[in-house]
């Protein structure tokens, strides 16, 4: 695991994943996400 990034999104939920996505759609490189689980397994998965 890296031990610098440019931004880190935490939770691989709808909203994380979206940030994370367009965060690398405008460029941004070392970025990196924190999920504890599965994408999306937790409240996203219910709603």
């Amino acid at each position: 695991m890296k031990s610098h990034v440019k931004a880190v999104v935490i939770g691989g939920g709808v909203v994380g994943c979206s940030v994370l996505y367009h965060l690398a759609k405008a460029g941004w490189t070392d970025i990196m996400l924190i999920e504890r689980s599965e994408l999306t397994s937790g409240s996203s998965w219910h709603a």
